[in-house]
């Protein structure tokens, strides 16, 4: 399984949705609230123990994986 598909997978386990993500040019983008961005964060930080950079854009969350 691809990157972005474990990644897709990871966030549909916190959202309880798999419609609110996607990937675009590398940076995974996730309709959410500040808590459920923090969430997700911290679900993606301990599957994959990398950097990630998140911004808020908006109602959007933006994730980085550095």
């Amino acid at each position: 399984m691809g990157f972005e598909k474990v990644v897709l997978n990871e966030v549909a386990k916190v959202l309880k949705s798999d419609s609110a993500a996607s990937f675009t040019c590398g940076t995974l983008f996730v309709e959410c609230s500040v808590d459920e961005a923090v969430k997700i964060e911290t679900a993606l930080l301990k599957k994959f123990q990398c950097g990630i950079v998140l911004s808020r854009i908006g109602d959007e969350s933006a994730f980085d994986f550095v």
